[in-house]
């Protein structure tokens, strides 16, 4: 597994350059075909494609002109380069391997105008066996009245537990429709649950080689930096508190009231020793010895709960209950502060095929959701104006979402 992390990857030129991403398993919704299925798309069909993969064999009698205006690849196969009709006895063989077949009669009844008979709505599944053919066939802008609709549902995509299970497919989706968030999140969400196998290699939740999944070029190398880089971080800053506070040196950090504060800091590390310990993270680990994912490492963190030294006759505001040594604020610092994946390779690729599917490539968007939620409420200055005769016409105050949602609750409303 390449470990070189300063190469700039460069966007495929063609579509026959993308690797197929792996094929959903067969749903309820594949249909059952046999070697004699025939299935008519247009009354003046003029040739017949012999279709096989994993489900078996059908036969699709077609507009071979419909094919060739949906795609540049198909219009090669059966037109050939020079425009002379290359195929024999108008049969074309094509060999979809393992994607759905209804994924290819969705595209075959966009490229018939049979549009009434295009889903309405597709599951993440169904959209990358959809996306996993226009990519092969060249075809991407074939989907653009559907592609936006299809693609919303998975928008917050990231925030559901089951993403670490589909983030590889999502991101192949986000790839192709050229949704830069999507993928963004989709990345971020490989890099936090990846985790190293007993032969060194990462691999994902399914425990499937993060190697052996389709994804972006050069995206590999920059999750495996990024998850080395913030698990030093986090893992260092775990380290540094530690040895500050054993080294008994009279420089009070953690301790926040300044009383005690060598029996506090005492208190808090022989606390977070013993929890530490249980959760396998002391003696504190190197980041190339650590083989949990991110997501792991920060669940253990957030189970350290620190005990607090409490002196005689305390006066309320001389508790050490605020006082701790940072292990969650500092693990929620680098794992915000992860790095952006994507190169500039990256985004003319998604600039490219966002134009072609009429998707919303969001490729000036980092803010991510948890960053739009710690951004402090927005204040707005209202200024008092008084009349001639003394009558309060408007009131100065400064207000916010929480100030306003605090008057309306004062008030009754």
């Amino acid at each position: 597994m390449s470990t070189e992390t300063n190469t700039i990857p460069q966007p495929p030129k063609e579509a026959e350059a993308l690797p197929l991403p792996e094929s959903p398993e067969a749903t309820d919704n594949t249909p059952v075909v046999t070697k004699d299925t025939v299935i008519v798309f247009h009354d003046a069909a003029d040739v017949t494609l012999n279709v096989k993969g994993s489900f078996g064999a059908v036969e699709y009698k077609v507009s071979g002109m419909n094919l060739a205006t949906a795609s540049d690849v198909l219009r090669a196969i059966i037109f050939g380069k020079d425009g002379k009709n290359s195929v024999t006895d108008g049969i074309v063989d094509l060999d979809i391997g393992e994607v759905e077949l209804s994924a290819l009669e969705t595209l075959l009844r966009i490229a018939h105008f049979d549009f009434a008979k295009v889903p309405a709505e597709v599951n993440l599944e169904g959209l990358c066996a959809v996306t996993n053919l226009t990519s092969k066939f060249q075809s991407t802008g074939l989907i653009m009245p559907w592609a936006s609709h299809w693609l919303r549902p998975f928008a917050q995509l990231h925030k559901d537990d089951s993403s670490a299970a589909v983030n590889h497919k999502a991101a192949f989706i986000a790839w192709e429709l050229g949704d830069a968030k999507l993928l963004r999140n989709m990345v971020k969400s490989l890099t936090m649950t990846a985790k190293v196998d007993d032969d060194g290699d990462l691999v994902n939740a399914a425990g499937t080689k993060l190697e052996d999944l389709v994804l972006p070029a050069g995206i590999l190398d920059e999750i495996t930096a990024i998850r080395t880089e913030t698990i030093e971080k986090i893992l260092a800053a775990i380290e540094a508190a530690l040895e500050t506070v054993s080294a008994h040196t009279g420089d009070v950090k953690f301790c926040k009231t300044g009383v005690d504060a060598d029996k506090c800091e005492t208190m808090m590390f022989g606390s977070a020793v013993s929890q530490l310990l249980s959760a396998g993270l002391f003696p504190v680990p190197k980041a190339a010895q650590y083989k949990e994912s991110i997501a792991s490492l920060v669940s253990r963190i957030e189970g350290v709960v620190l005990q607090h030294w409490e002196g005689k006759n305390y006066a309320p505001h001389a508790s050490h209950s605020g006082c701790n040594l940072k292990f969650k604020e500092n693990t929620k610092a680098a794992v915000k502060g992860m790095a952006d994946p994507l190169k500039e390779a990256h985004i003319e690729h998604l600039k490219k095929q966002s134009a072609a599917s009429g998707v919303n490539s969001h490729i000036d968007d980092h803010a991510d959701d948890d960053a739009e939620e710690d951004a402090p409420a927005r204040r707005t200055r209202v200024t008092d104006t008084i009349s001639g005769t003394g009558e309060l016409l408007e009131r100065s105050r400064s207000t916010s979402p929480k100030s306003a949602a605090s008057s309306n609750k004062n008030s009754g409303s």
